[in-house]
């Protein structure tokens, strides 16, 4: 594959942006730092957009927080900029201009009939798509479009069971790679009868008027192939598209991506390969690879740079990235003084094997020295905290295991989201704690707009009064000891009582309650949760999922960077492989599980700037990982210096 090899400073010529671009960049390569200082050269130079009041460029990312550090950036410039995540844009320039275009869509691909009457929008983020609706309204809908035949149907769906009907993005999106006739579905379920789906989705289309985040990925798409309007809009409003983490994206992002960018846009794409950890979303490595848009006149570019980690970390990255032969990253870090450049050269790679008093030891040091630790799941991040006794740690994994082949990420749910019940009851509870014992107004609004759609301007002095009384009630006798879901439990008992009533009106009326389980939970997690005690999913919530955290998992720490890191990475046996193959032979290229492991691998290890601690419980003998580093040295040049404590 021939690439042009450039570093992040480079700024791209007028006449090389006029076709789009691949850039391939690992770790630390400055990615970011690339695309602002290409996107600023553009608004300041570039007459389609100096010469227009309305031309924008265009800038696409993977998350929130990236668009934020994007947004920060480009201080100064933001006029002539835009950044969104791909559902943010979506809304934004499809879904909201053209309902038009999206109601017709609704009826000639489903057969749904929606009215003209409000917008149809995302879900609000953080809740269901049916929160704060009684299921029997549903159920009364359902009926109402078909009397005879629904009448006497049983309906005993959890509203978290019908939130999850949406339209097949997956059989949609196959139908378009293999050229079949298009697949226009609504997903089957096991759990609700094929014939309600319809009737389902034309409630939540029509009367809460909503979609789902993956039917925002299909209709914007969809939109953008029926009306040729929509399209050519947003070919003149952005003459330049950047996306950002690319490797992250799925299939219909990338078709949509691909459509703007087949005349006038501009499309550039920045990822790595070796950075994808997303098949669970869609995302595969290949389709990096595989992407172009006009295949004679796209250019590719690679940047080998990496200005983060020290020489060693990168060479011993180097090693674990040896499949791919296009990137063998350098060093380019810019020292303080020759004297802290010696210092962090000299810092061998420590492995720590086993799990003796020493390793524990070592590792408690690091972390009080400002050290992260990262794991695969948020479970194992509790084997290194003190206080969480041996039991309160196998509920934690047991909790765990309970999602792994759902589509639930219950991380993303504690961090970013609250669609799951028990986690939406418990940052509620947490969230009232913290307002009770700091005073802080802003802590009980993100309380009760967890649990209400609240009106902040019909909040009152009594309102509050009553809140905090019921606080003090509930919080007075609770230990580290006790269990959330107790907590939870009592505050439903208070609520109930006279002194309380304003309250309960203001929240949600006479029959208010926090719920902390859906009918759809099975027995088992239920259990498990409700013996969580207040101590271990209070550190849960607050320490392992916080901003500050010393405690996170790899795909939680994508793209942050630590002077410390202890990676302590265990392969489960649907990874299909194990840890000695990671260091014998590491191949992270193909799209299966083994690979993707390695690959998850690679981004904890490239997360630390100056200190690489490798915590190998079992599985892995001080032999196999020098005969796997010494054959690396010998064959590639790159040194690896290391040490086993």
């Amino acid at each position: 594959m021939a690439f042009e090899t450039i570093n992040s400073d480079d700024i791209l010529t007028a006449q090389k942006i006029t076709n789009h671009i691949k850039v391939y960049a690992g770790p630390g390569a400055g990615k970011t730092h690339f695309l602002v200082e290409n996107v600023k050269n553009l608004v300041t130079n570039n007459s389609l957009i100096t010469n227009s009041k309305i031309r924008k460029v265009l800038c696409i990312t993977y998350t929130n927080a990236a668009v934020d550090e994007i947004i920060r950036r480009l201080e100064g410039y933001t006029d002539y900029v835009e950044a969104h995540t791909i559902h943010g844009f979506i809304i934004e320039h499809i879904i909201k201009p053209f309902q038009h275009d999206l109601i017709a869509l609704m009826k000639l691909d489903f057969n749904v009939s929606v009215n003209q009457k409000g917008k149809i929008s995302s879900q609000t983020e953080g809740l269901g798509i049916l929160h704060g609706i009684d299921k029997e309204e549903i159920f009364q809908f359902i009926k109402n479009t078909n009397p005879e035949k629904f009448e006497n149907d049983g309906f005993g769906y959890s509203k978290k069971m019908m939130g999850n009907v949406e339209v097949d993005n997956d059989a949609f999106v196959n139908s378009i790679i293999k050229g079949e006739e298009r697949t226009y579905r609504i997903k089957p379920s096991s759990k609700i009868k094929s014939e309600h789906l319809l009737p389902l989705k034309k409630y939540m289309w029509s009367i809460v008027r909503k979609l789902t985040h993956n039917e925002i990925l299909y209709f914007g798409y969809r939109i953008l192939e029926y009306d040729p309007t929509a399209l050519y809009t947003l070919r003149v409003k952005f003459p330049f598209i950047f996306v950002d983490e690319f490797q992250d994206t799925n299939p219909l992002q990338t078709l949509l991506v691909k459509m703007i960018g087949q005349k006038s846009s501009i499309i550039g794409v920045v990822g790595d390969i070796a950075q994808s950890i997303y098949s669970f979303q869609g995302a595969k490595p290949s389709d990096l690879n595989s992407f172009k848009i006009d295949a004679e006149n796209d250019v590719e570019y690679l940047i080998n740079d990496n200005r983060r980690s020290s020489k060693n970390i990168i060479n011993f990255c180097n090693f674990l990235r040896q499949s791919d032969t296009n990137v063998i990253q350098k060093s380019a870090r810019i020292y303080k003084s020759e004297e802290f450049k010696n210092q962090t050269e000299s810092k061998k790679i420590h492995f720590l094997i086993g799990d003796t008093p020493k390793i524990r030891n070592t590792i408690a040091k690091v972390i009080s020295n400002g050290g992260v630790v990262l794991t695969r799941t948020w479970a194992a991040a509790f084997n290194y905290m003190e206080g969480i006794d041996t039991g309160q740690k196998e509920l934690l994994k047991k909790i765990y295991n309970s999602y792994y082949n759902t589509p639930i990420q219950l991380r993303d749910e504690i961090v970013e989201h609250n669609n799951v019940t028990w986690v939406r009851a418990f940052r509620f509870i947490f969230n009232l704690w913290k307002s009770h014992s700091t005073g802080s107004f802003i802590d009980v609004v993100y309380a009760l707009k967890l649990v209400s759609d609240i009106d902040l301007t019909k909040i009152t002095p009594k309102i509050i009064f009553q809140l905090d009384k019921l606080a003090s009630n509930v919080f007075s006798n609770i230990d580290s000891d006790c269990c959330t879901c107790e907590v939870i439990k009592m505050f439903n008992e208070k609520i109930i009582e006279n002194d309380y009533s304003v309250l309960r009106e203001y929240i949600g009326g006479c029959d208010f309650f926090v719920q902390i389980f859906d009918d759809q939970d099975h027995e088992d997690l239920i259990e498990n949760v409700s013996m969580l005690r207040w101590n271990t999913s209070y550190n849960l919530f607050t320490e392992v999922f916080s901003e500050d955290s010393k405690y996170m998992t790899v795909h939680q720490a994508k793209g942050l960077e630590w002077d410390k890191v202890i990676v302590s990475v265990s392969p489960n046996k649907f990874d299909k492989i194990t840890i000695d193959r990671v260091f014998s032979n590491p191949t992270l290229l193909e799209e299966d599980a083994a690979s993707e492991f390695v690959r998850i691998y690679y981004v904890a290890c490239s997360r630390a700037k100056d200190d690489l601690y490798i915590h190998i419980e079992s599985g892995c003998s001080q032999k196999l990982i020098d005969d796997g580093l010494s054959k690396f040295i010998e064959t590639s040049g790159l040194i690896v210096e290391y040490e086993f404590i």
